[in-house]
């Protein structure tokens, strides 16, 4: 990886690295040593988590509005 463009190749690596449990110290490090000037990592690292946590947003708004409303809970709730 090395300094350029904002990739989505690079998009999914931030990604990975942090669900994968790395800090995004360790994300912010590596992205420095591979020639990323340290504002411009720590600007795509932050659009691109803030991105991800509105995938996730969406996502579980998706999940809520699927289940029907008039169901009755689970046996395990009732």
């Amino acid at each position: 990886m090395s300094h350029g463009r904002v990739t989505p190749q690079l998009r999914h690596w931030i990604v990975k690295q942090i669900e994968a449990g790395q800090s995004p110290e360790s994300v912010l490090e590596s992205m420095i040593r591979n020639g990323w000037p340290e504002g411009a990592a720590l600007d795509v690292m932050e659009r691109t988590l803030r991105m991800r946590v509105a995938q996730i947003k969406a996502a579980e708004n998706a999940a809520a509005q699927a289940t029907p409303a008039n169901d009755p809970p689970p046996a395990s709730e009732a």
